[in-house]
Formats: C-alpha cells, sequence, structure tokens
C-alpha cells in the first residue's frame, strides 16, 4: 500500500516493528514458540487489553540473545519500513530490555544503529532512535537508559520517552529524569493518555513537559485539556488499530479521533507495533480515509504533521513539508474532510 504523501512515523517500537519473517528466524534460533508463524498469530490475536499486550511483547524480547541479533533485526526493520512505504522513522529502543535478559545494553544500541545505517547506505528509510524507558520498572531504571546514551553518544539517538504501563509508577516520579534527558540535548516525548485517562496526560504535561504525545486520546473526553493542547501546538501521535486492539476504544467508527481534530489538536498518525497489531503506517492512513471519511484536505493535514512533530532539523522539516505542499493527488471519489 503506497501512501498518497511522503510520511514520517514516530510512534513505533523496535521489537514491535520486526517483520514476522525476521521474527521467525529469531525464534528459530532462540528454540522458541514464535518460530512458528502460526503460534505468534494466535498469540497476537488473543490480545484484548492492556495486560494481553504487554505479556504478548514480553514474550518476544528474549527472541534477541546477542547484540548481532539487534543488529540484523535493524536491517530488517528499515527495509520492511522502506518497503511499506514510509519515508522516515524514529524507533523507540530499550535499552533496559537487553540489560534485563543480560546484555550489554551500550554493545545493544551501537548494533541498532549500525543495522540502521547500512540499510539505509542499500536504499532503505533513514531511521533515528528514540531511548524508551519502561515505566514499570521505575525513574532509577530511566536514569540508566540516559547513562547508556552517554556513554555511546550516538548522532542517531534523537530523543528520549517513556512507554510500558502509563498506571504504574507516578508521573511525577521521572521528572528529574526527563530534566536530565533535556539537558542532554535530548527531544522528548511520553506515552499518556491511553490506559490512564486525562489525569495521566494532564500530569504528563505538567510534569514532564514532552515536546509531543503518544497517544493521549482521553483528553477528546476534556474540552478544556483539548484547547490547552491546540494552543500549545502539542502532537497527539496517535494509533488507531492500536487503541481498538488493546480495547481503549471499540472500533475505528468509534474513534475520537474527528473530535480531538475538530478541536484544533495537532494529530499525526503511527502504527506503534506493526507485527502486534497486522498494521503499516500506510494501512492507518487508509483506514481513516475508508472507514472515517477523512478528505483530502485533512490527510494532507496528517501528512503534514508527521513531519512538524519529527525530531528533525528545520531545514529537513521545511523541505518534507515543501514536498507534501507541492504534491497533487491523483483525483479520486470525493471524501467529506473533518472540519478543522
Amino acid at each position: 500500500m503506497t501512501p498518497a504523501y511522503r510520511l514520517a512515523d514516530c510512534h513505533l517500537h523496535f521489537e514491535g516493528s520486526l517483520p514476522v519473517e525476521t521474527l521467525e528466524v529469531l525464534g528459530r534460533r532462540a528454540g522458541h514458540r514464535f518460530a512458528d508463524r502460526t503460534a505468534f498469530e494466535d498469540a497476537r490475536s488473543a490480545v484484548r487489553d492492556a495486560k494481553t499486550f504487554l505479556s504478548l511483547y514480553a514474550d518476544v524480547c528474549p527472541l534477541f540473545e546477542s547484540p548481532a541479533d539487534y543488529g540484523e533485526a535493524a536491517s530488517a526493520i528499515a527495509r520492511s519500513l522502506a518497503s511499506d512505504g514510509l519515508t522516515y522513522a524514529e524507533i523507540y529502543v530499550s535499552p533496559e530490555i537487553a540489560a534485563r535478559l543480560g546484555l550489554d545494553a551500550s554493545a545493544c544500541l551501537r548494533e541498532i544503529d549500525r543495522g540502521f545505517r547500512e540499510a539505509e547506505a542499500e536504499g532503505a528509510i533513514h531511521c533515528n532512535i528514540l531511548l524508551d524507558a519502561v515505566r514499570q520498572w521505575g525513574p532509577e531504571s530511566a536514569e540508566r537508559v540516559l547513562d547508556v546514551h552517554e556513554k555511546t553518544g550516538l548522532a542517531s539517538v534523537v530523543g528520549f520517552g517513556l512507554g510500558g504501563d502509563e498506571t504504574s509508577v507516578p508521573t511525577a516520579a521521572f521528572a528529574g529524569v526527563y530534566a536530565r534527558a533535556r539537558a542532554l540535548g535530548l527531544r522528548t516525548s511520553v506515552h499518556a493518555g491511553e490506559w490512564g485517562g486525562t489525569e495521566s496526560l494532564t500530569e504528563a504535561l505538567d510534569l514532564l513537559r514532552p515536546d509531543r504525545v503518544d497517544h493521549g486520546i482521553a483528553a477528546a473526553s476534556d474540552p478544556e485539556l483539548m484547547e490547552r493542547l491546540a494552543d500549545e501546538a502539542t502532537t497527539l501521535w496517535i494509533s488507531p488499530t492500536s487503541n481498538v486492539a488493546t480495547g481503549v476504544v471499540g472500533s475505528i467508527e468509534e474513534h475520537p479521533l474527528p473530535r480531538l481534530l475538530d478541536a484544533g489538536v495537532r494529530v499525526a498518525i503511527g502504527a506503534d507495533d506493526p507485527l502486534f497489531f497486522a498494521t503499516t503506517t500506510a494501512r492507518e492512513h487508509q483506514l481513516l480515509r475508508d472507514q472515517l471519511g477523512f478528505g483530502e484536505r485533512t490527510m494532507r493535514q496528517l501528512a503534514e504533521n508527521s513531519w512538524r512533530a519529527a525530531f528533525l532539523s528545520s531545514s529537513e522539516r521545511d523541505r518534507r513539508l515543501a514536498e507534501i505542499a507541492g504534491h497533487h493527488p491523483p483525483r479520486g471519489r470525493t471524501q467529506p474532510s473533518v472540519s478543522s
């Protein structure tokens, strides 16, 4: 599926972006049941909520047995995203996962960087790294993630974020970690307002001061919070299929995305974990056309927002926005636009 516009996706997770073929290879190497694609697909179909999703994610992590496995996977991910029609990606990598597997987290991060760069040299897309702290492991674990960054100093690391179970450790515990990340020159993001409600999102905005938010759809139930997001031009990087799969919303048709756009909230669209949700970034955009009736103006706006919120240089951002401005998609049936 080829998207109508060049797209960036900055809401992707490393293990969740594995091509299924690479999952099988790693599974065979590790003697894991996911060497059988059917076994993985059965496990994926059982995801119903945050708990079952996080459990499946945890099942995949031990497939990585060496830094070389991470490098091999990084190359495969960059090539797969390119074949799916993406132009640029920022991918969450969790060094503490590697450390808990008994691996050298710094070596694994360097291998991921190498894999991305080598794949790009062979025609894949440009992938940058977002360092990911796992919320339920606490602020000490998050500090170690930044220790790895200071040790490795990779130019491809452009941001820091907090993922995992947003209902676990209180947001305030991570305020110092975010201040340190900014002092190190990293941009910041945070998963909030997905499973934790409006309080989770408000606390994240107040205490962590992120440049952008992953998910954040709880804001749709609070007009004042939507007004704040619009006034502050804080981008929500939303993943509709993910929200349905984990039970946050009942269906794509019930998704609050139109309400957010109508309120003037800046939104970009991501795949989150393509492997776990059987989707791609291009497919997420197409779902909005087909199932929510989004018209050309809105689709162009979403594409533009993906570049506005990316942690890129201003010159690269302006270049990509100019490409979209000069692009005229083929004429098709007219679809109603979401008002904004």
